[in-house]
């Protein structure tokens, strides 16, 4: 055997231990999250709980959870030009793929905008659209959620009495969103002095990378004014925004009344809101065991009876989180095997923008040819 082929070899095997660490590891996640966990309530109760469910339900919150892809399909449609958006199935694809490999890592959201921007990328978007369309996208669906949840905390507060912990959530949902509505006031208006604001502070604290900073925020200011560029659109976005965290509360909400126990919808709101952004801090591979935890004990916390709550909630995430797996794999490998790579877009791109910098600079009398002449 070549030099050349055992490096091959050895790198196969190097790459095949993490992927049958990682299938073992979601296959025990899988049977404990599935199995184990509903025995907690006990054999005699579980078996009058699944004697009395409505298949149709459960029919109903799966289409409401697969119909909440589409608006994030819809979302990132929006977000790109009409002149080179993919078709509305093509993006689905996509959407799937993101999301089938955002569930096979902890903190797998990173993850899943990369695919997604490298599958746009290969279906012919240019590459600032596609950062565009995918880094706008996640800051617009994280703003809605924290909107429903402070919205729903609001409601909820006056019916259910004043409570420590949703006042707690409360007034931090409130400091967050007055922190969201300082930093896009603060950007569009004075972008500089924010930047330069932000560059001091970096450097103080010594924990932030000042010019990563400063990039971020400029790329933040420029997705801001682009939104701002139009109301109508924007009201589009965040309607799609809004579809999809409600959906999947609706799929959920469907789900727990299939085995007997219509919450109420602002209940139900919170405890969704909150699971998803507790989901987010990378531990389990997509919020695995997390979100379940989360989401039985805020049900329990607003009348949800807790052998419901937890039914509920793991037959919820079978469809949520474990049939995206399969749908994914399958949509990745449709845009990928056979298809063309437009991975030589990205250097013609960087070449035709190097020579159009080398044009300007030996050719400066351009630029002023369009304004006023120099006198000199």
């Amino acid at each position: 055997m070549s030099g050349a082929a055992k490096v091959n070899a050895t790198r196969k095997r190097g790459l095949r231990r993490p992927a049958v660490r990682l299938a073992q590891a979601l296959g025990f996640l899988f049977v404990v999250n599935t199995f184990v966990l509903p025995q907690l309530v006990g054999t005699t109760e579980a078996i009058s709980l699944l004697g009395d469910l409505d298949a149709s339900l459960l029919l109903l919150g799966t289409v409401a959870e697969l119909a909440s892809l589409v608006c994030i399909a819809h979302l990132i449609r929006t977000l790109l030009p009409e002149a080179v958006r993919p078709s509305l199935w093509t993006v689905q694809q996509i959407v799937m793929a993101a999301r089938a490999a955002s569930r096979v890592v902890p903190g797998g959201a990173a993850v899943g905008g990369v695919i997604s921007y490298r599958l746009l990328r290969k279906a012919g978007v240019p590459t600032p659209d596609a950062g565009f369309s995918v880094g706008t996208q996640s800051i617009e669906s994280a703003a809605v959620l924290i909107l429903l949840l402070f919205f729903a905390l609001i409601v909820s507060i006056p019916v259910s009495g004043l409570n420590a912990a949703y006042l707690t959530v409360t007034i931090i949902g409130s400091l967050i969103l007055l922190a969201l509505a300082g930093l896009v006031v603060g950007i569009t208006r004075g972008e500089e002095h924010v930047v330069n604001s932000a560059r001091r502070v970096a450097v103080f604290i010594r924990v932030v990378n000042p010019e990563f900073l400063e990039g971020a925020l400029r790329s933040l200011a420029s997705q801001l004014s682009q939104l701002g560029g139009d109301r109508r659109e924007l009201v589009r976005q965040a309607t799609w925004s809004a579809a999809y965290w409600l959906l999947g509360a609706a799929a959920l909400w469907v789900f727990l009344g299939a085995y007997g126990s219509w919450t109420r919808i602002d209940g139900l709101i919170i405890a969704f809101a909150l699971a998803n952004i507790v989901a987010t801090v990378p531990i389990t591979p997509g919020g695995l065991g997390v979100m379940e935890v989360t989401l039985v004990a805020s049900l329990v916390g607003f009348g949800v009876p807790p052998s419901i709550a937890l039914f509920g909630v793991v037959s919820w995430r079978l469809i949520n989180f474990w049939i995206p797996l399969p749908l994914g794999a399958g949509a990745y490998l449709a845009l990928t095997v056979g298809r063309p790579s437009f991975a030589g877009i990205d250097e013609i791109e960087a070449i035709t923008e190097e020579a159009r910098v080398q044009a300007r600079e030996a050719s400066p009398w351009r630029g002023a040819g369009r304004g006023s002449p120099d006198p000199h």
